[in-house]
């Protein structure tokens, strides 16, 4: 995996880093780093914790409020996420997968892309956030090469082939959108969810404190709390920047209050970057949830562009979810 992206980012020799189980490359002026870590055997599968992160901001002054900054980004994400560490003080744009032989080959595509994703909208975006945290852009040289003068192409990729892709009307809309009926019926009683799908998107209730869908609630009973996970697909909302795709927003219900779902959109961020094989990729990002009220709430967005429409990769957005909002349980306790 690590030498197909490689090979897909087209990474010049001369402005990268190789070590064993990674690589550091220089796009422009940013550093990024891919690393895999070593495998774990469990059912039959080698598994593999592979990370992609780009330096974007260091020297974070913590009064600021990175956390409220970088949410209102982090909103509007396609698969990455933006992560404020207060350990280094740095703010880095992040993705994470759990890689395996069964899933290598349709993932790969998906990882050059959020890597391309992440390089471009990191250096579009340093300076902007530096200003607003009282920081310094995260520019460094290569070790050998020193620095980058110009820019990388594979930059200007997202302009020149992500974006004319999202202007066409969403390749997710029928088919890919269909086949989600058929995968949910199929696995509801092995996976405790309850939903439904038609042209345009999917709803779907994932296991969160219980299994009990919201529309089977009394809603004259003394409890009528959410034990569900609301999950949902849209192919009609497109992003500002790569256009028409699949919108997934997947929001926990919980109220935790509105400044405490920033930081904890953080720290949600930070552990599934850091990642262990009990977490679902992050390829999208947690933020408060903005459709609840004064934001109260947590959700979690990812969009996926155009170009990535596959047969089978909705069914997957889905399943992962369904991994999130078990392990967002555990993380906070409930």
């Amino acid at each position: 995996m690590v030498d197909s992206l490689f090979a897909q980012l087209m990474v010049d020799e001369q402005w990268a880093s190789r070590h064993e189980r990674g690589f550091t490359w220089w796009g422009y002026r940013l550093a990024q780093h891919i690393e895999v870590e070593k495998p774990a055997h469990r059912d039959g599968l080698d598994l593999c914790t592979l990370r992609i992160w780009t330096d974007v901001v260091r020297d974070v002054d913590p009064g600021t409020n990175p956390e409220s900054l970088l949410a209102q980004v982090n909103f509007q994400t396609t698969l990455n996420a933006l992560i404020w560490d207060p350990e280094s003080a740095t703010i880095a744009e992040c993705c994470t997968v759990t890689v395996h032989q069964d899933n290598a080959n349709w993932l790969s595509k998906v990882l050059a892309t959020a890597a391309i994703l992440q390089n471009t909208s990191a250096h579009s975006r340093a300076h902007g956030i530096a200003r607003a945290c009282n920081g310094v852009p995260a520019a460094t040289n290569h070790p050998t090469s020193g620095t980058r003068s110009e820019m990388d192409d594979i930059l200007n990729v997202p302009a020149q082939v992500i974006v004319p892709a999202g202007a066409e009307p969403s390749k997710f809309t029928g088919a890919l959108c269909n086949n989600i009926a058929g995968f949910l019926a199929h696995y509801s009683g092995q996976m405790e969810w309850f939903g439904t799908a038609d042209d345009t998107g999917a709803t779907v209730e994932v296991p969160f404190s219980g299994t009990r869908p919201l529309m089977f609630q009394d809603p004259n009973a003394t409890d009528t709390r959410s034990e569900t996970t609301l999950v949902q697909i849209f192919t009609d909302q497109p992003h500002p920047e790569a256009g028409h795709g699949a919108l997934l927003v997947s929001r926990l219900p919980i109220s935790p209050g509105t400044e405490q779902a920033l930081v904890l959109a953080n720290q949600l961020n930070r552990a599934e970057f850091r990642g262990d094989l009990t977490t679902a990729p992050l390829l999208g990002s947690w933020c408060p949830d903005f459709l609840s009220e004064e934001g109260n709430g947590l959700a979690f967005c990812s969009f996926i562009p155009n170009l990535l429409a596959q047969p089978g990769i909705l069914n997957n957005w889905i399943l992962y979810q369904r991994t999130r909002s078990l392990y967002a349980r555990d993380f906070l306790g409930i």
